[in-house]
């Protein structure tokens, strides 16, 4: 059964989940939803609070590897790369070219990310009860990668699309 006492150990754990949450939740709310209309701007303005709360609030969470920092804080600084290359292109001009495959290869990066997260968490917290250090990271690994394979086909189709010429059509 899971209890909230496994998952949240402080004010700022507590923080870090519930964005968590919110994060994956508005993310699978925007991936589900039509795009570019007045929701979807809104949710996704949402989705960047939550996810930057995320990650300024992972920097001070140290319980999940005996007080030292663990390979989510090494991950913090791939997720605000996703987010910003997926958000600034939509709001400075100079960036605007293609803004769309670019804030969808950011935004796909940073909610997949976000998942995966998630899933080795609930995992690591949930699931990984008398497995050894070896064990838990061989699965660890295991639920990773497919999360890594999505990102990597997204950003290849979508950096595929940025690189086409456009045609004429007549």
């Amino acid at each position: 059964m899971i209890t909230l006492d496994n998952w949240i150990h402080s004010a700022v754990g507590g923080i870090h989940f519930f964005s968590a949450i919110l994060g994956m939740t508005t993310g699978l709310f925007i991936f589900i939803t039509k795009k570019g209309t007045q929701v979807h701007k809104r949710v996704g303005y949402v989705f960047i609070i939550s996810l930057l709360t995320v990650n300024i609030s992972s920097m001070f969470i140290y319980d999940f590897n005996n007080g030292s920092i663990s390979v989510f804080h090494f991950l913090i600084p791939v997720s605000l790369l996703f987010l910003l290359y997926g958000t600034l292109p939509m709001f400075i001009k100079s960036l605007s070219k293609n803004k769309i495959n670019k804030h969808i290869i950011g935004m796909n990066g940073a909610a997949i990310g976000l998942w995966a997260a998630g899933a080795t968490e609930y995992f690591v917290r949930e699931l990984s009860a008398g497995l050894n250090r070896g064990e838990l990271i061989l699965y660890s690994f295991l639920i990773s990668v497919p999360f890594a394979i999505l990102i990597t086909v997204s950003i290849t189709y979508h950096l595929r699309n940025l690189k086409k010429p456009k045609t004429v059509s007549q």
